[in-house]
């Protein structure tokens, strides 16, 4: 949410000049204080322009070339049947699809572009290219055109291309943009690039995916907490978990069934397309086991005939295997069953795949159950707040067996039977172990009314309830009577929701210092430090999404690369958060530690100002510098959480990251080549009052 002021310039005051100025209210996730921040008067615009992802989707040669080969062929055929090719691009983005119809020889072009800032980088991008007299913009989205004399366009066109695709293929309202061109702006007997999709699904057994969508119960060292059972028979969200499968070891899933096509949707017009359906396909488990989930992917036919493929396909099921190409715009999607089903081997089963306007979702059933079938199509819907309050990330990272353990040895080092113990995370199940591991009582601080419920849940199911105390907030938890200075253990994951980046979850750090005067002076802190750390990488792809394109295909980019650079120059945030063990890199140094945080101190006067430097230990290119925190958890090295490396990086070899959170990456501005002989240096800057951290990084050459 922003909010626009009328900010006078000190220069011009007096004046008559005004100019308009946006300050945007937000809560800061590291102290967890609201505040408002000046920003430049077309900060959304550039926020805009910077989160749009055009040029991840324009790096992808794959598409950009089997879209030109597409065009290519539907301009031909229409002057092979001796009429005239009138493009029309919807969603024109850059420009490029457009470009691609001219340079074909089509004999008119209009594109069109609701986005009124690609729109107008669209028309430098065509003047750039010397195409502004052979393609008309139209700044419109395509819903609202006018055919006919007086209109955007004066007749209908007789080839459309476009893409208006996600990785759930509808959901960004591909169904109802056809459907209306269909009716309105085109010609019967037309031509559409791409002409056909086909969606694929692969049922599957995972625990461990399965680990992203429901809570397991916790059983660790005599400590049992039961999953309420409306939470473990919860059909969980219909929202798309969107994933780089091919980056999912084949060792962590069974195939059910093996990849079959489920369902197609016909852009060329031959046959009606639906908002609403719900089709059918028998098909036969390849083993026993359970069935839990469904990996889906997408492929489009290009041109009538099917010649030209464009496949999402994940790694082990793409026609070209190893070749599959990267691409972030487009990925797989993982859908949960509303229900497991326990199948044998040989069993024919039905998979149900059901769509609205902008979602699918999936459902398995015996073929001869007949009792499901006239629910199987409801779109499932979160009823216990879990899929709702929480990430997938998330939900994984409370499913984590490791770190449940570690949690488990802290809190019983810190001799946790008959005290008064502290949670401070969001959403976290701490507080209920704690109980049931013998302390007299726990307080749970929970902000979202949605976690407060959801522990109750946990509370209730584990007769925990007078144990375990739930308050909405800081302030009335120091309304609590007679509670001062005896709080003896305070503990975290830490986990909150507002945060991004690994450090912003020092939050910790801060609630705990608001309540200082419930806290013992001896009391034990877990965890009771945090580190932060570093290593330069080198990316296979993920460098893709800040690099520019300067050419797509033969056609110039540079205005588009301007804009998107001046944008992310005034709007993007320095460091960036990715889940980077779905983006292969190699480290080009070792990891170092850049600063600590004494959970313990009890005072945020001292700003941290920490440099040093590290030699280059492989010779590569420098994409960035990923980051991240390892949470100490007591004196222990064995109860440390790591949200870095899973295990010791070694230089020029493929990294394994934690699954279960997001690091953060600085991208360097120039992606250099550096030697061995170079060095890094680092600067870090953290302003205790505002939580602020500031990092710089520069590649040096040994003199």
């Amino acid at each position: 949410m922003f909010l626009r002021f009328l900010s006078i310039s000190p220069k011009l005051y007096g004046g008559n000049n005004r100019t308009m100025s946006v300050f945007t209210k937000k809560v800061n996730p590291v102290t967890g204080k609201g505040e408002w921040i000046f920003h430049d008067e077309n900060y959304d615009f550039h926020q805009e322009i910077a989160r749009s992802a055009f040029a991840d989707m324009l790096h992808d040669t794959e598409r950009n070339q089997k879209y030109y080969e597409g065009i290519k062929l539907a301009v031909q055929k229409m002057h092979r049947q001796g009429k005239k090719a009138n493009v029309l691009d919807i969603g024109t983005g850059t420009g490029l699809l457009a470009m691609m119809a001219a340079s074909c020889g089509a004999d008119s072009v209009v594109a069109c572009e609701a986005f009124i800032p690609m729109a107008h980088c669209a028309k430098r991008v065509l003047n750039e290219n010397n195409l502004c007299d052979k393609i008309k913009l139209i700044m419109k989205r395509s819903t609202d055109i006018t055919v006919g004399a007086k209109g955007d366009m004066e007749n209908r066109a007789n080839i459309l291309v476009t893409e208006v695709f996600d990785t759930e293929l509808i959901g960004e309202g591909a169904l109802g943009t056809f459907i209306h061109a269909h009716e309105h702006l085109l010609e019967k007997d037309c031509i559409v690039v791409p002409s056909l999709a086909i969606i694929y699904a692969q049922v599957v057994e995972s625990d461990f995916a399965n680990g992203w969508n429901k809570l397991s119960d916790w059983f660790e060292n005599g400590v049992s907490i039961q999953t309420p059972k409306r939470h473990a028979t919860c059909p969980g969200a219909a929202a798309v978990h969107d994933i780089q499968l091919s980056q999912f070891s084949q060792k962590e899933f069974t195939t059910i069934v093996a990849p079959t096509r489920v369902l197609s949707f016909d852009w060329s017009g031959q046959t009606q397309l639906h908002t609403t359906s719900s089709t059918k396909v028998e098909v036969k488990a390849e083993v026993s086991g359970t069935a839990q989930m469904v990996f889906m992917w997408w492929e489009l036919l290009m041109d009538d005939e099917g010649t030209v493929k464009l496949t999402c396909a994940p790694a082990w099921a793409h026609p070209d295997g190893v070749k599959q190409p990267w691409r972030d715009h487009w990925m797989q999607a993982v859908y949960y069953l509303p229900k497991e089903l326990t199948v044998t081997n040989g069993e024919t089963l039905t998979l149900y795949t059901s769509h609205d306007e902008f979602s699918l979702w999936f459902d398995l059933l015996p073929s001869a159950d007949t009792i499901r079938h006239e629910t199987n199509s409801l779109r499932p819907i979160c009823d216990c707040g879990l899929h709702v309050m929480a990430s997938r990330t998330r939900i994984g990272c409370m499913n984590d067996k490791s770190r449940r353990r570690k949690f488990m040895s802290a809190l019983k080092s810190a001799d946790i039977v008959d005290k008064i113990c502290l949670c401070l995370s969001d959403g976290s199940l701490l507080g209920p172990v704690a109980a049931s591991l013998g302390a007299r009582h726990v307080y749970c601080v929970e902000t979202y009314n949605l976690a407060r419920q959801f522990l109750h849940d946990y509370c209730i199911s584990n007769n925990l309830e007078d144990r375990v105390t739930i308050v909405a907030s800081s302030e009335d938890l120091l309304k609590v009577e007679g509670l001062a200075k005896q709080v003896t253990i305070v503990f975290g994951e830490p986990a909150f929701f507002s945060s991004i980046l690994p450090w912003h979850n020092i939050y910790f750090w801060y609630l705990k210092n608001e309540l200082n005067q419930l806290i013992a002076d001896t009391a034990n802190i877990i965890p009771c430090q945090a580190s932060i750390w570093g290593m330069a990488i080198e990316f296979d792809h993920l460098w893709k999404i800040r690099s520019p394109l300067r050419t797509v295909e033969g056609f110039s980019m540079i205005k588009f690369d301007e804009l998107i650079d001046a944008s992310r120059n005034i709007s993007d945030s320095q460091i960036e958060a990715h889940p980077l063990w779905e983006y292969p890199g190699r480290p080009i140094t070792c990891p170092f530690h850049v600063t600590k945080f004494d959970f313990a101190q009890k005072s945020f006067s001292d700003n941290i100002e920490k440099s040093g430097q590290i030699n280059c230990e492989w010779s590569g290119t420098c994409h960035g510098i990923a980051l991240w925190v390892d949470w100490h958890l007591d004196a222990q090295e064995e109860n440390v959480i790591s949200t870095g490396p899973v295990c010791v990086p070694k230089p020029g070899e493929q990294v394994s990251w934690d699954i279960h959170t997001r690091q953060g990456i600085y991208f360097m501005p120039v992606h250099r080549t550096v030697k061995k002989t170079d060095v890094l240096f680092y600067k870090l800057n953290f302003y205790s009052k505002s939580g602020e951290m500031i990092f710089d990084f520069q590649i040096m050459s040994e003199k």
